[in-house]
């Protein structure tokens, strides 16, 4: 997974520079949506990944899916996909260039990841100090995870803080059979 996000991550950088010098970030983040969900699909990936296509019928392939949505630009990035044979990537790619819309909105998208529900009260402390932390609006989902035992997981990006019961049992666990 890690090794995805890495060869995917130069891609959604060039693409979100290309987009936000051009003012199209949004236009580009639906492309990339619609193609990401596309890759995502069983079907159209197997006949994408057919060996007997080359990289110029398989962009013009995914200019049918995007159909009025078709820029030169976009074309371009399809085609530079389809040449390194990235284009399995594009969830990825998707996924990266929507953090970094984010990040230059200074907004952050967080998981909180909790044993048991979190009351109104909690969740706005929470939310005041992830704020603080990251110098940024936050936008919180809260998950409960009964596996947990008790404490929080929280996911911002690519950064994890884990403050769980789990984890601390597993650490200590670690320490005592080491």
């Amino acid at each position: 997974m890690a090794e995805l996000l890495t060869l995917a991550r130069p891609y959604a950088k060039a693409a979100y520079a290309y987009a936000s010098e051009q003012s199209a970030t949004d236009s580009w983040s639906q492309a990339l949506a619609l193609l990401s969900a596309a890759v995502q699909d069983e079907a159209f990936s197997a006949y994408l990944n057919r060996p007997e296509l080359t990289p110029a019928e398989q962009v013009s392939v995914f200019a049918k899916v995007l159909g009025e949505d078709q820029t030169a630009a976009l074309s371009n990035f399809l085609t530079l996909l389809a040449e390194n044979d990235r284009l399995s990537l594009m969830p990825e790619i998707q996924a990266e260039y929507e953090q970094l819309k984010s990040q230059n909105n200074n907004n952050v998208d967080v998981v909180i990841e909790s044993a048991f529900p979190l009351s109104a009260d909690q969740e706005q402390v929470l939310k005041a100090a992830l704020e603080k932390r990251f110098n940024s609006t936050v936008s919180i989902v809260v998950e409960v995870n009964p596996a947990l035992i008790a404490g929080v997981v929280i996911r911002a990006g690519d950064q994890v803080i884990d403050d769980s019961a789990l984890n601390k049992l597993e650490k200590m666990r670690t320490r005592l059979l080491a």
